[in-house]
């Protein structure tokens, strides 16, 4: 971890300057309100240094492993890309090169023929410790893909440059189609059966999308900027809360989206990721889309808090709880796009000494840390990029 807030602070200026003058990208004008605007190349903010050493500490192994205790002690290719991502976000060089070593090894090298990496690693049956499923997931793949990009311009190195070209070509091929004229996002290699295919609204980030296509200008990566929002709006309509479903199928023959099975109809704990994309999009580059998804998507979810100060885990599509508890990580993604103080406050009140509520649930310890990034303005890398 850079030590110091001086060395934090010539980072984040050196990387905001760089991603200025690699992705071409101007600083935009549009502000979020005062109270949530991080300056520019400002130092870390202390909670979100704090926490990452916290998690650092208890969640990554020295060879790099990233350890979810919730699940069998069991490393995903999501763990490995958020741990990169936020390494990062603040700077740590270390904790990024041990990440990212340990999944390239571990993930794809004699695993998959591809740059992609297997989703899921651990203890089989017989007590070895291994690859439990190789088929990849998207989300992970691309945030993986981002961090490298963010990490070759930060610390000027060509290697991760020329591993994001291998995923982002990899990924467009493997987790792309075009069906009914517009190019989509799958959400992994396993998850078509004839011509259905299972996808995942949270994966959509069009904030990835737009810096993929200023580093990797071979394939029309914006495409997927507008089919994300077209496939946002179609599945919020499913619903009577006007809320996206955690999963839902596309037709590749004819690009229809479909409801998928009910059991995938909540808005639970993937859907709500959908929120802090779209906020991402609209502080980082001021898309006209966002705001109006926001306000018309939100509605019925923020009444519902406005009178209740509380929001069930689960929500069902016709706004029926579904779980009799609250999810601190759904909160987390939705603070920054609603923008309300009460709600990021009663994240605020879960933290303690680098950690929110559970110690050893790392979904929420990641989730808690990008949703108060976001809500408090502070970008890190991607500070001054932003589109005019």
């Amino acid at each position: 971890m850079t030590k110091g807030v001086n060395s934090v602070l010539s980072l984040t200026l050196l990387i905001s300057t760089a991603l200025v003058s690699v992705l071409g990208c101007a600083e935009g004008k549009t502000e979020p309100p005062a109270e949530q605007t991080a300056p520019a190349g400002s130092a870390v903010p202390l909670v979100l240094k704090e926490s990452w050493d916290a998690y650092v500490a208890r969640f990554i192994q020295k060879d790099g492993r990233v350890i979810d205790y919730k699940a069998s002690g069991i490393t995903t290719s999501e763990g490995q890309a958020y741990a990169m991502l936020r390494a990062a976000w603040v700077g740590d060089r270390a904790t990024f090169d041990k990440t990212f070593l340990w999944a390239k090894n571990n993930l794809n090298s004699g695993i998959r023929n591809d740059s992609l990496w297997a989703w899921k690693w651990g203890q089989d049956k017989d007590k070895q410790w291994r690859v439990l499923d190789k088929a990849f997931a998207t989300d992970a793949d691309q945030d993986a893909a981002l961090a490298l990009i963010l990490a070759s311009i930060a610390w000027k190195n060509q290697s991760y440059a020329e591993h994001a070209h291998l995923m982002l070509r990899d990924l467009w091929t493997l987790a792309t189609v075009e069906a009914g004229g517009q190019r989509y996002l799958l959400a992994g290699d396993s998850l078509c059966q004839r011509n259905l295919c299972r996808i995942n609204p949270s994966y959509y980030a069009p904030y990835a999308y737009r810096i993929f296509g200023k580093f990797d200008k071979s394939r029309p990566w914006n495409n997927l900027v507008d089919s994300s929002y077209k496939v946002l709006q179609i599945v919020s309509g499913f619903a009577d809360t006007k809320l996206p479903a955690d999963w839902v199928q596309l037709n590749r023959d004819t690009g229809e989206i479909q409801p998928a099975a009910s059991k995938d109809n909540k808005f639970s704990y993937d859907a709500f990721r959908v929120y802090w994309r779209v906020a991402l999009d609209r502080d980082l580059f001021q898309e006209p889309r966002a705001a109006p998804y926001l306000d018309q998507t939100l509605a019925w979810l923020s009444a519902k808090w406005s009178k209740d100060h509380k929001l069930a885990a689960s929500i069902s599509k016709t706004g029926k709880p579904l779980a009799d508890y609250e999810s601190l990580e759904m909160l987390a993604g939705l603070a920054p796009a609603l923008k309300d103080q009460s709600m990021f406050k009663r994240i605020e009140s879960s933290y303690s000494k680098g950690v929110w509520a559970d110690k050893d649930n790392y979904y929420l310890q990641n989730w808690a840390w990008f949703g108060t990034a976001l809500y408090r303005g502070y970008l890190g890398p991607f500070e001054l990029v932003r589109s005019r």
